[in-house]
């Protein structure tokens, strides 16, 4: 009976490598998925069972902590300051950059449009961003129900635990003193879940939103919120100029989103298995470490190591 327990309650780490791997889109430049691995060559990922994993945006005290309270595996979004030293030995290290941001954050995310109340097999994506032809950089959609713009906007908040840098044509205290009318009871035919906030994304959802009728025209898009992460000043000016409404949610608190629900999906899938999610800042760290010719800077150079810290010539 304990030995079922055990087993109903581990998982092993090439499962939840696998599972993990299979949320992001890969992409040319991304860090190694494999951040870093045991040093030992007798490690078996299929055959190492594990009973917790740990997720965190970037490494930090908390992160380390559970990796030292016995946490065997771990989730990093922003691995670059990882100090390997502190990584118990027999841990494995998994990491997503871009694929993360473009899946999990206010881009290309298929999960947070359902919540939103978008039907996300109908909505389209906005593709190609900084000479990348293949990277997504949002979608926009029609809402399932045309719905009243302080609807809308709460479920956008409740999403974010309340969190955000602005909330701009709502006409109320939210809007940063915004000159105008109140402007909840505007009906919503739209949202763009966006990556991006320059006029020419901004210019690439319109043209998107009219060619598929969403909106009658691009010059009045009364009926239109863009979802998107830090407040920019020239794509807010633009969008306001044509009535679009937009709330900024902060690029942290969309990476808290991404974490929370990669947590969401390991417990449904692994009902047994302790998930950490970690949400510290990230205290910096001495970036040069002394050996014995003097102070060398230590560049995580993982893609030809298999892993392994290399010093910098």
């Amino acid at each position: 009976m304990a030995v079922a327990w055990q087993l109903a309650n581990r998982a092993s780490v090439a499962d939840l490598n696998a599972f993990i791997q299979a949320i992001f889109p890969i992409r040319l430049g991304d860090v190694p998925f494999l951040y870093h691995i045991p040093y030992s060559r007798s490690f078996d990922a299929a055959n190492f069972f594990v009973s917790s994993i740990v997720l965190s945006i970037t490494p930090t005290a908390g992160f380390y902590a559970s990796l030292h309270s016995g946490t065997k595996i771990g989730f990093l979004h922003r691995p670059f300051n990882l100090d390997r030293r502190e990584v118990p030995r027999l841990s494995t290290i998994l990491a997503n950059h871009k694929g993360f941001d473009e899946v999990l954050t206010v881009g290309n995310n298929v999960a947070l449009a359902g919540r939103l109340g978008l039907d996300p097999r109908d909505a389209h994506i906005v593709q190609g961003y900084k000479g990348d032809p293949d990277r997504c950089i949002g979608l926009v959609g029609a809402l399932r129900q045309h719905t009243q713009a302080a609807e809308v906007k709460s479920r956008v908040l409740h999403e974010f635990c309340g969190h955000f840098e602005g909330c701009f044509g709502f006409g109320d205290e939210d809007s940063a003193g915004e000159d105008e009318p109140s402007c909840d009871d505007d009906v919503l035919h739209a949202i763009a879940i966006m990556n991006a906030f320059h006029p020419e994304e901004v210019d690439r959802v319109l043209e998107i939103s009219q060619q598929n009728g969403l909106l009658a025209n691009k010059t009045d898009a009364k009926g239109l919120l863009y979802v998107t992460g830090a407040v920019r000043e020239p794509g807010l000016r633009y969008s306001r100029e044509r009535g679009i409404k937009v709330i900024c949610v902060g690029h942290r608190v969309c990476e808290e989103w991404g974490i929370r629900h990669m947590a969401e999906r390991l417990r449904e899938r692994f009902p047994g298995l302790r998930v950490d999610e970690i949400y510290d800042e990230e205290e910096p760290r001495e970036q040069l470490r002394r050996g014995k010719t003097g102070e060398q800077k230590v560049v995580d150079n993982t893609g030809n190591t298999g892993g392994l810290p290399v010093a910098a010539e």
